[in-house]
Formats: C-alpha cells, sequence, structure tokens
C-alpha cells in the first residue's frame, strides 16, 4: 500500500515509497509552471531524505525558467516571510513537519507568503496530472542564487515586532527543544534577537529526530528535567520545520499543545481586538478565551491553509489550531513558532507572570486525541459509516463528522497527512471525554474489520 497523500498546498508520503524523485520533480515542475518562471525560494528541514528531494525539486524548478533563491535548511515561516521581502513568484519548502523521518513533503507557498489557496492548489494539481510543464530552451534555464543575511532579516522584524526590551529586561531562562530540525541552527540568533538567556535541547541539525517531531507532552521529559535541573522559566518543543510549538511550565508541567493558541491569545486580543480563527478540531479553551474579550470564533477545516486564508477572508486578527500552530496577522500569515514563542515571552515579561499562572487562568478542559490506522481507499466511507452511530443526534459535517453538546464534543476525521482516521473528544470531566472517544474507536473497530 502506497502512502500518499495530496492536499490543497502540497504533497506528502513515505520517502523512496510514494515520494520519489519523479514524482517530486513533476510535482516541482508544476508549481514553476504555475508561477510563469518568476522566482522560487526554497528551503527545507533537516530530514535525510532533504538532499535527494531538494536535488530533484531544483533540477525541476530551474527547467522551467524559475530561478532559485535557495535558503538551505530554514523553518518555513522564515522562507514565508522572505517571500515577500524578495518579492519571488513563490516558495517551496520540503519538510514533512510533524510526521517522522521516515516522511518528507512538498509545501508550496504563494506569493504573499502563504500556503496555496484551494483553487492555487487546484490549478498545480491541475498541470500536475496533465504533464504540461513548462519547458524552456537552454538560454533561459533558471540559475540557482544563495540568498545572505536572510535569518538577520527575519529576526530584525521579528525584534521591531515584539516588545524586545522588556523581554530582555526580564531575564528569562528558556529552553527550547529544535528536535535537531530546521530549528536548530537559529535558536541563538533567535535570543540574541531577543535577550533571553538560552538553553537549547536537540540542536544539532543533523536530521536524526531524538523522539518523534511533533511536540506533545509524551516528547517533553527532556525538557521538563532541564527545566527542574536549571531553573529555567518556561521550555518549548518544536517540530521539525517550526510551525507548531507546544510549552513546558517553570514548574515542569508539560502543557497539551492545545494550550499554545490560547496563550497567545488571551493577551494578542487584549493588544489586537477582533476575529479569532480555529478548525473543528481545536479546544473549547479558545473559544472561551475569545467570548471573553467580546471576539467573534469562525471555525474551518482542519488546516493551515484553511486557517490563514480565512485569517484574510473575515479579516481576522489571529488565526490557530489545536494542534500548536498560531499564526499573528500583524506579523504574518502563517503558521510561525518563532513569533509564537516571542509572543508568550512578551506576556510573561510585560504582565510579570510566570508561565504556570498563564496557564492557570485559562479554563480546564480535558481532550483525548487517537487515531486508528485506516487503508486510503476505505477511510472516507467509514467515516461516513460513522453517521449511523450519531443517528440521533445533529451532525455538523463541515470536516468530517463532529457531534457536540453542552459539556462537551466529540469529533471523526479523515487525517490530511498520514492514512488514519482520528478521533477528537472534549469534556470538561476527563472520564466523559475519554467515553467519548472510546465509544466511538469500539464503533470504527467493528466497521474495519
Amino acid at each position: 500500500m502506497k502512502l500518499l497523500k495530496i492536499g490543497i498546498s502540497g504533497v506528502r508520503g513515505i520517502v523512496g515509497d510514494s515520494i520519489t524523485p519523479k514524482l517530486v520533480m513533476d510535482f516541482a515542475a508544476a508549481f514553476g509552471t504555475r508561477v510563469h518562471s518568476r522566482p522560487v525560494l526554497v528551503g527545507r528541514d533537516t530530514r535525510i531524505s532533504g538532499p535527494l528531494l531538494h536535488a530533484a525539486g531544483l533540477a525541476a524548478l530551474l527547467s522551467t525558467g524559475c530561478d532559485v533563491l535557495d535558503l538551505g535548511i530554514c523553518p518555513t515561516p522564515i522562507l514565508q516571510y522572505m517571500v515577500t521581502r524578495l518579492k519571488a513568484g513563490g516558495g517551496m519548502s520540503i519538510t514533512a513537519g510533524h510526521n517522522d523521518i521516515q516522511w518528507n513533503a512538498l509545501s508550496f507557498i504563494n506569493q504573499d507568503g502563504m500556503t496555496l489557496n484551494p483553487f492555487q492548489g487546484a490549478e498545480v494539481l491541475d498541470i500536475y496530472h496533465l504533464g504540461k510543464f513548462k519547458k524552456v530552451s537552454t538560454d533561459r534555464l533558471g540559475r540557482i542564487r544563495d540568498v545572505a543575511l536572510y535569518a538577520d532579516e527575519y529576526f530584525d522584524g521579528l525584534r521591531a515586532f515584539l516588545d524586545a526590551e522588556a523581554i530582555g529586561k526580564a531575564r528569562l531562562k528558556v529552553v527550547i527543544d529544535a528536535c535537531n530540525g530546521a530549528g536548530a541552527p537559529f535558536l541563538k540568533p533567535m535570543a540574541r534577537a531577543l535577550g533571553f538567556e538560552l538553553i537549547p535541547v536537540n540542536h544539532e541539525p543533523n536530521g536524526f529526530f531524538p523522539h518523534d517531531p511533533e511536540p506533545r507532552p509524551r516528547n517533553a521529559q527532556q525538557v521538563v528535567a532541564i527545566i527542574k535541573a536549571v531553573g529555567a522559566d518556561v521550555g518549548f518543543l518544536l517540530n521539525s520545520d517550526v510551525s507548531r510549538v507546544s510549552c513546558v511550565t517553570e514548574t515542569g508541567e508539560s502543557l497539551s499543545e492545545e494550550f499554545t493558541f490560547p496563550l497567545v491569545a488571551g493577551q494578542y486580543l487584549e493588544d489586537h481586538c477582533g476575529p479569532v480563527v480555529t478548525n473543528l478540531s481545536t479546544s473549547r479553551m479558545i473559544e472561551d478565551v475569545a467570548r471573553g474579550r467580546n471576539c467573534p470564533l469562525v471555525r474551518t477545516k482542519v488546516g493551515q491553509s484553511y486557517a490563514v486564508h480565512a485569517l484574510l477572508q473575515e479579516d481576522a486578527v489571529l488565526a490557530g489550531e489545536g494542534s500548536g500552530g498560531v499564526a499573528l496577522a500583524a506579523f504574518q500569515p502563517a503558521f510561525d513558532s518563532f513569533a509564537t514563542m516571542g509572543y508568550i515571552l512578551q506576556t510573561m515579561a510585560i504582565r510579570g507572570r510566570t508561565i504556570s499562572r498563564l496557564a492557570g487562568e485559562l479554563p480546564r478542559y480535558h481532550i483525548v486525541k487517537e487515531k486508528i490506522p485506516c487503508p486510503p481507499s476505505r477511510v472516507h466511507s467509514v467515516v461516513s459509516e460513522v453517521k449511523k452511530f450519531f443517528r440521533r443526534h445533529e451532525i455538523d459535517e463541515s470536516d468530517g463528522i463532529r457531534v457536540e453538546d453542552k459539556s462537551g464534543w466529540v469529533q471523526v476525521r479523515t487525517s490530511g497527512t498520514e492514512p488514519m482516521i482520528r478521533i477528537i473528544a472534549e469534556d470538561r470531566v476527563k472520564s466523559k471525554a475519554r467515553k467519548r472517544a472510546d465509544e466511538v474507536i469500539d464503533f470504527i473497530n467493528v466497521s474495519i474489520q
């Protein structure tokens, strides 16, 4: 069974199985054709398959007449930031984000520094399926150009956006686990720009992940231990391309990734009141925070593309997901964990609050996240079958199957990144959240057999 996930903003799969140099070249050529041979920024995370896919992608883009501005190992949010600064036609980030080491992906960025919207994604797919790639003569082939000091430009911009003086005065001691991913070489420049004391963990950009690159409590043991040993003020865990982040408090509590978005929103909506965008799988914490500040909440399908494009369409000020991805509209319309970490540090500094106190001010819910392997050919039919289980309830089918009541909710949907069915349940009572999830899991397991 070949595992290939094609979405509106790119393609992802297992390298050597579904992700091959030929497939990468075809998708990159389709993207180069769509941007009409304008310059394209290319960056990648540190996966050992990165150089292989990087070479294939560069060759294809050059063949369509695109100059390639090669950023090398580069976090996706920095690549997105630089697309607009360098007035490029778009960008291509080679990263599988939170997936494990055997996976890799191409994520395409438009000229506005955003992941492709559904219409732009459909254009790339049409070109790919038709195989109508632009081919240019030798004298019109693209050239590879290195980009110098782009990290300085990004962190200068981040420093100007945040109150770096307040962060510096607070003398915060910060532990950051980069999971040996694309963020690793950029931790020290961030610390210099914002003036905090950095204690880096897993900061060798060698592509060998010490744990799966998903910022969740199960992966936080090292950060917890170091915080307790050195008396740090806060800890952060990053995914491989710095689009997601989770937090650890000064007491050593590893917070669910669901806390990241409301931790930012609690202060951000005081400074920038307006609509908030999130998806249908995210905790009600953000709903309560937005309501407490009289800000409307808009829910979308799961995925950065849906969130950031709704951010613009709704003239919203903030977008994010329970996975730990947050986009601050006043900085850039992208899930940017450097900006997210910086804003949390700024909130701690200005309000004089510990991260545990900020988390303690949030409404507490209990959320359960499970997933069941399922062949891609069956996932949609199995999810549809779940409607029978909820036949006496009002069902929201905006993104899979979602049923809610006053105390909680449960959602069943197909994964956009893996051959899985995801089950997410939430309730104010932990045992009820567990029960909501288990009942659906039992039903699905019977359906799959």
